[in-house]
């Protein structure tokens, strides 16, 4: 059955629209569509409404959703046909107002203002930008690109380890000078001793095993002291990004690589996100932008 909309107009903005579908969302609420038959056809002939100026259609009804959940990333998730009737009245009536505006503005002529020429313009410079960084991403995240790096980050690793180390933070140099001398007496107390004084409070809670790491995301000086020990044995403090750090080589192996499978999603994230950055700096400094303005 169709619903007539009462055109004694109902004091909603915009923010009243996101709470009431932030409240759908909580509640988990959704309803099924009255015809889903056309709802899975193509939305820009499913036709969800009609007024007196014209129709509109699912995929407008659609935009005008997803505006809303741009702004609000609770909302994020829904779908115009999860909304309840009322809910589904506001964001028709969202539409028709944009079309009933747009045709009155036009009326007065008012696109040809200057202010709106040059906001038009703009407008289109940033669309053109998303839009080109959207494809540099999706090239960046082409499965033949993917698979090349993949192969290349897996033949650097062949050579690279993973260690095992546990370490215990401290602030100055003396104190951990006088937990070193104690740790040299008694090795086995490396656990308690990470628990009671580690500034680290999480890897202390852990008796400072930070688990196996590869060598290259481990800071530079750290790896070069825990290569100084054997297996088992524990390094003399060093100072590192500020704080003194005991470290014991508990293990090593060779580097764990992840399958592709595994790691394709990740991959493809860091290379289309590099991609876009590369273009940044890239161009920027081509321009060579001279700033005239203090």
């Amino acid at each position: 059955m169709k619903k007539i909309i009462n055109q004694k107009p109902k004091l909603l903005t915009i923010l009243s629209l996101a709470l009431i579908l932030c409240s759908c969302q909580s509640l988990n609420i959704s309803k099924s569509s009255n015809n889903e038959a056309d709802l899975a056809s193509d939305p820009s002939k499913v036709i969800v409404s009609t007024y007196s100026g014209g129709q509109v259609t699912l995929q407008e009804a659609t935009a005008e959703l997803n505006k809303l959940i741009a702004k609000n990333e609770k909302l994020k998730g829904l779908t115009f046909d999860s909304l309840d009737s009322d809910q589904k009245e506001i964001v028709i009536k969202e539409v028709v107002l944009n079309d009933i505006s747009g045709k009155e503005a036009k009326k007065r002529n008012l696109q040809k203002d200057k202010d709106y020429r040059e906001a038009l313009q703009l407008f289109e410079t940033e669309l053109l930008k998303q839009k080109l960084f959207i494809a540099l991403a999706n090239e960046a995240k082409e499965e033949n690109n993917l698979k090349k790096n993949y192969d290349e980050l897996a033949e650097k690793l062949k050579s690279k380890k993973d260690l095992r180390i546990s370490y215990i933070l401290i602030k100055t140099k003396s104190e951990a000078e006088t937990i070193y001398q104690s740790l040299l007496k008694s090795p086995s107390s490396f656990s308690t001793q990470a628990k009671k004084k580690s500034l680290d409070k999480e890897i202390g809670k852990k008796g400072g095993d930070l688990g196996f790491v590869m060598e290259d995301i481990l800071p530079a000086e750290v790896v070069k002291q825990a290569r100084t020990v054997s297996k088992g044995q524990i390094a003399k403090p060093i100072l590192s990004s500020g704080k003194w750090v005991i470290v014991k080589l508990e293990d090593e192996r060779p580097a764990e690589i992840t399958p592709f499978d595994k790691a394709k999603e990740a991959l493809a994230g860091n290379l289309a996100k590099k991609a876009i950055e590369d273009f940044i700096s890239q161009n920027l400094e081509k321009a060579q932008i001279n700033i005239l303005v203090k």
